[in-house]
């Protein structure tokens, strides 16, 4: 009888004890929901850095991109100069679509900050 006793309580299954690993049988201890924690804190941590590395190469390749487009408008006075006018056409059509791009990095660049202001 005693041994049903304890059985009906709960206390011979498990439920009630503060080390559960799941909650299920009377939850988390508060070291393992300190572990928990700390496991979402340095995955918030890691995401944080990701973005910001994405957020930098995004910015080098803005950067990247208006060098070019002048090197190559530069370029275009230079075959004029020549009278390479087909090639100077091209390079300055080369110097535009750079810009393009570049102007929608600026638009992912904003998206990010956006989102990171989430």
């Amino acid at each position: 009888m005693e041994g049903e006793e304890i059985r009906q309580s709960g206390f011979e299954s498990g439920v009630g004890k503060e080390s559960g690993k799941n909650g299920a049988e009377g939850g988390a201890t508060a070291k393992e929901a300190a572990e928990v924690e700390a496991e979402v804190k340095s995955a918030e941590k890691t995401e944080e850095m990701r973005r910001e590395r994405l957020r930098r190469r995004i910015e080098h390749w803005i950067e990247h991109n208006r060098e070019h487009a002048e090197g190559f408008r530069r370029a275009a006075e230079e075959a004029e100069t020549l009278r390479l006018h087909e090639v100077s056409e091209v390079l300055r059509e080369a110097a535009k679509r750079l810009e393009e791009a570049s102007s929608l990095l600026e638009r992912v660049s904003s998206a990010l900050e956006a989102k990171h202001g989430d």
